[in-house]
């Protein structure tokens, strides 16, 4: 329940029951409860709650929540949690709670999610609203899950309800969790101080833009002249104007750090963010649309919600639906999207983050709704390993892998975070035991050339009586198959569209002899925009088996009613990887 006291406060009450019903859902019982730490905006008080056990005689037992079981804890600058310890916890438990939520205005209102990791019996909020407020509200749900809505005779409230909700945990390949929650979404449409002269709030994209323009944090960031920047503008003069993005773009990313704070604002401002040399996205990349424009290029900022963060629904103009803004360049028939966090992505390559997603170039003539696809660049990965065999089945060989456009990305990305599990996922994978020389990796800065990787190796192939058995996808980068599930929630999201070749060579000894090669395949699907092929050749004269796997994917995103045919398309992928060639000794 939310409800106002006479400091026009926000407050809300919860009271959340859980039963646990197997020993996997003890973690249940680990509740964290976050709150709004900044500026003290948000209190949690009033936190009482009971671990009810039913005792062999058919008594129930309560063990109450200690005082010293209830932990705070300031989590970041803006963030903290509440962490609740319960004792007594087993499967057959319930796990009963309360407490209450002060905020300090109305704006911390946020959405009433009905659905969560593990199934929902019933949930269930009711909202009265501040008088001279107007919320607007959308429900965000699957067709065939009903809601109860139900206004109250009073004014300003109103009460929702779900019931028998199924669990929703991460999928693969899911794009954002959120997107797929069973929940009610609030903002703040109108506001009436005295009864007249009402203030309308983004009730239309065109009003969103008109609001943001004006912003202090916002469109008044946009047009700062940098003092200190004018060398750095001058250096752009005579080039083209690809040439000038690429300029200006990599001097801030790579001279700049985000303090990894996302923000749609420029808080403490863009001068302060040159003068720093750090801050949110929000100043980051307003300051790089203001270089930019400087630099007299067509810019704009553009609102982004990223792929963690959730889609964006068109019919409601709702700014909370963004949780970051890029700079777009339009150069052309080109949209350059920008994001001055990425230390990753070139200029030309729009950020795989926002691939598939809805946006808002915030300009007052040339802005408006946009969808962000990709259909010149995708996922291009050629892996060429050769193997050369041993009379003891013992082998060696060496792997060259060129990656390309998103590949590229990807690969360059997950180096950088952690060299280990780079190697671990794409090149010492535990199965395959193999020990590797010095990996070689050539054009990793270049962002106009593909990423060239090169590795020597040497290992033992699995032998059962005169039978050797030599992997087919040892750097493929596959492991196992993700899309194993009997059903689907979410769309299958991979980004963009995949391309990879994998060519493997096998040179073995006179003593042993091909056996059961694997066949010449291909499996295409009904849309015909999943490919899947194997070609064996053998050159029995000078003892080598060349085998080429082909895997294509020319959509990037998938719906979840076609989640059978992807799910059945991956199981033949993997049957093909997995099939190894087989080697006999001679008698």
């Amino acid at each position: 329940i939310s409800d106002y006291n006479d400091n026009s406060h926000l407050i809300t009450k919860h009271h959340i029951r859980i039963k646990i019903l197997s020993a996997k859902g003890i973690d249940a019982a680990n509740i964290k409860i976050p709150y709004w730490a900044k500026d003290d905006f948000e209190l949690i008080y009033n936190v009482k709650g009971f671990t009810i056990n039913a005792n062999g005689s058919g008594r129930i037992d309560k063990e109450k929540l200690e005082k010293n079981a209830v932990y705070f804890q300031k989590v970041t600058e803006n963030r903290g949690t509440v962490s609740l310890a319960f004792a007594a916890v087993k499967v057959g438990s319930i796990i009963d709670y309360t407490y209450e939520s002060d905020m300090k205005h109305y704006g911390g209102l946020d959405e009433w999610v009905f659905q969560h990791e593990y199934p929902v019996i019933m949930s269930k909020y009711l909202l009265n609203i501040l008088p001279n407020t107007e919320f607007a509200y959308r429900v965000n749900k699957r067709v065939d899950i009903p809601v109860i809505i139900k206004p109250g005779n009073e004014d300003g409230r109103i009460y929702f309800e779900m019931n028998n909700i199924p669990g929703l945990s991460e999928e693969p390949f899911m794009d954002a969790r959120r997107d797929y929650l069973q929940k009610v979404i609030f903002q703040l449409s109108g506001f009436n101080g005295r009864g007249f002269n009402k203030q309308e709030y983004m009730q239309s994209w065109n009003a969103v833009i008109r609001e943001l323009d004006t912003d202090t944090y916002f469109g008044n960031q946009v047009d700062k002249r940098i003092p200190g920047a004018g060398e750095l503008i001058r250096q752009t003069d005579n080039l083209g104007e690809e040439k000038k993005i690429k300029m200006i773009y990599d001097h801030v990313r790579k001279n700049f750090s985000w303090n990894h704070v996302y923000s749609k604002y420029a808080i403490d401002g863009v001068k302060s963010a040159w003068n720093k040399k750090s801050g949110s996205s929000g100043e980051l990349n307003l300051l790089l649309v203001n270089l930019l424009k400087d630099a007299g290029l067509d810019v704009y900022p553009v609102l982004v919600s990223e792929r963690f963060h959730g889609k964006v629904n068109t019919d409601y103009p709702f700014i909370d639906q963004f949780n970051t803004v890029f700079a777009c360049v339009i150069s052309g028939n080109k949209k350059y999207y920008l994001d001055a966090t990425d230390q990753f992505t070139p200029a030309h390559i729009i950020p795989y983050d926002i691939l598939n997603t809805t946006a808002l170039i915030v300009d007052r003539k040339k802005g408006g709704i946009v969808s962000i696809t990709n259909d010149s660049l995708q996922y291009f990965e050629s892996v060429r390993t050769l193997i050369n065999v041993k009379n003891d089945g013992s082998f060696a060989g060496s792997v060259n892998v060129t990656s390309n456009d998103y590949a590229k990305i990807m690969r360059v990305n997950k180096y950088a975070v952690n060299k280990e599990n780079y190697m671990q996922s794409y090149f010492n994978k535990e199965e395959t035991m193999l020990s590797l020389g010095e990996l070689e990796m050539l054009n990793r800065n270049t962002d106009s050339l593909p990423l060239l990787e090169q590795c020597q190796f040497t290992g033992n192939a699995n032998e059962t009586g005169d039978y050797l058995y030599i992997p087919c996808d040892m750097f493929s980068g596959f492991d196992k198959n993700p899309l194993t599930s009997k059903d689907r929630f979410s769309n299958i999201n991979f980004g963009f569209k995949r391309k990879i070749g994998l060519a493997t060579s096998v040179i073995y000894p006179e003593n042993y002899k091909a056996a059961d090669l694997p066949k010449n395949i291909k499996f295409i699907n009904e849309e015909q925009d999943i490919i899947i092929s194997r070609r064996v050749e053998h050159d029995a004269e000078n003892r080598v088996i060349h085998i080429k796997i082909e895997i294509e994917f020319q959509k990037g995103l998938y719906n979840a009613d076609q989640y059978m045919v992807v799910k059945e398309m991956y199981k033949k992928m993997y049957t093909v990887l997995k099939e190894p060639m087989v080697l006999k000794r001679k008698a």
